[in-house]
């Protein structure tokens, strides 16, 4: 069970009672989920660890403290064993700092420069096409030939926005893509 269908579960569970003290036991809950998350587990092991949801909000709901520590009781000692057994790994925060210091900011910032430097070239490209249909004389054996300019320009630049639009999009999914690898790594290790 994931953490969303375990908290909409006790939280349905727990209807009856006021918004504030459902919200502040889904808070504790929460805080057993990110505990789990950083012992290294996945959101199924911390949902088993927790026990039923059900259980526990009925024992919320009884507003027994006994009943609310028992339940609680069946979690802790899991909790703790899960936290004990994480081994937390220090490569990891080492290996991002040095690759993204080396290698991946400055592969970046050059993406993002060649990205910037293309988009002001098709600005320049649409400002030259402005600029010679402003200027074509209105007579003359010249005409038809700024105009085939002008208009060469501004569709070359509309071409040249949309071969920019894709490097845009991927440059950003990948960048969401390397951030959550950097995050992985900085908890998991390799």
């Amino acid at each position: 069970m994931t953490k969303k269908e375990y908290l909409d579960s006790l939280s349905a569970q727990l209807g009856t009672m006021s918004y504030n003290d459902v919200k502040e036991i889904l808070a504790e809950i929460e805080e057993h989920f990110a505990e789990g998350i950083i012992a290294g587990k996945s959101e199924d092991e911390i949902s088993e660890a927790l026990g039923d949801p059900k259980e526990l909000g009925l024992a919320y709901l009884d507003g027994n403290e006994a009943k609310i520590n028992s339940a609680l009781k069946k979690v802790a000692p899991k909790m703790e064993e899960m936290s004990k057994d994480s081994g937390r790994n220090t490569t990891g925060p080492l290996f991002v700092v040095l690759f993204n210091l080396l290698v991946g900011i400055p592969v970046w910032v050059i993406l993002l420069a060649v990205l910037i430097v293309l988009a002001i070239v098709d600005i320049l490209i649409v400002v030259a096409a402005a600029w010679f249909a402003c200027f074509i004389p209105t007579s003359g054996a010249f005409m038809p030939g700024l105009i085939l300019m002008a208009l060469s320009l501004f569709f070359g630049a509309i071409f040249l926005f949309c071969l920019l639009w894709f490097p845009v999009k991927y440059f950003f999914i990948c960048t969401g893509k390397y951030i959550e690898w950097n995050r992985k790594v900085w908890n998991e290790g390799f």
